[in-house]
């Protein structure tokens, strides 16, 4: 574990920010497992750098105030001049008032926590952007559906969908069964009628 963080501060020296992460990560989760409490502060300021110079500063504002609670071993900690300037980073990026607030969760946090909360950013900047950039299709149709209506109504026939769209005939008539009844209508006319009205074509 030592070995490894040592690892992960020569890699952060030398640029490697994704190196130094992958470092980090292993030696911080087995610091947890083992409790072992001077490798786990290391380890979250190491990766809170890691996480500065990725522009994650939120996370990185998180795992510093968790590390917070924890004693610091100087044989393994990431260089006081490197720490300061990922901090000023994450600080100037974030605000001082956001960067102060994630610092305070970081200090409620265990280091588990910390180490996911990275995992729950994600996730929840991904739904936010999908919630973003979703497009919204008449009569509840899905994307796919509208896909497999465009390429109906352009003439072609189940087996030519299918293999445009590399799905099985099976599932272009299970889309176009999902597709007739949200739209009303029985026929495959009627549904082209429907994607010109609509302006889905």
């Amino acid at each position: 574990m030592r070995t490894q963080l040592l690892m992960a501060g020569l890699a952060v020296r030398q640029g490697s920010d994704t190196l130094a992460r992958a470092h980090y990560e292993v030696s911080l989760a087995a610091a947890i497992e083992l409790g072992l409490a001077v490798f786990i502060a290391s380890g979250l300021n190491g990766l809170g750098c890691v996480a500065a110079a990725q522009g994650q500063y939120t996370w990185s504002a998180l795992l510093w105030g968790a590390a917070e609670n924890w004693p610091v071993s100087d044989s393994v900690a990431i260089p006081r001049a490197i720490s300061e300037r990922m901090r000023a980073s994450a600080r100037n990026h974030l605000g001082q008032a956001a960067f102060t607030q994630a610092l305070e969760k970081g200090r409620a946090m265990t280091p588990a926590q910390a180490l996911a909360a990275h995992e729950a950013q994600q996730s929840e900047n991904a739904s936010r952007v999908a919630k973003k950039h979703a497009v919204a299709y008449p009569d509840g149709l899905t994307t796919r559906e509208v896909e497999v209506l465009r390429l109906v109504a352009g003439g072609l026939t189940d087996a030519q969908v299918a293999e445009h769209l590399v799905i099985s005939q099976r599932t272009v008539n299970a889309h176009l069964t999902s597709i007739y009844q949200k739209i009303h209508v029985s026929s495959r006319g009627a549904a082209t009628r429907y994607a010109l009205e609509h302006r889905l074509v």
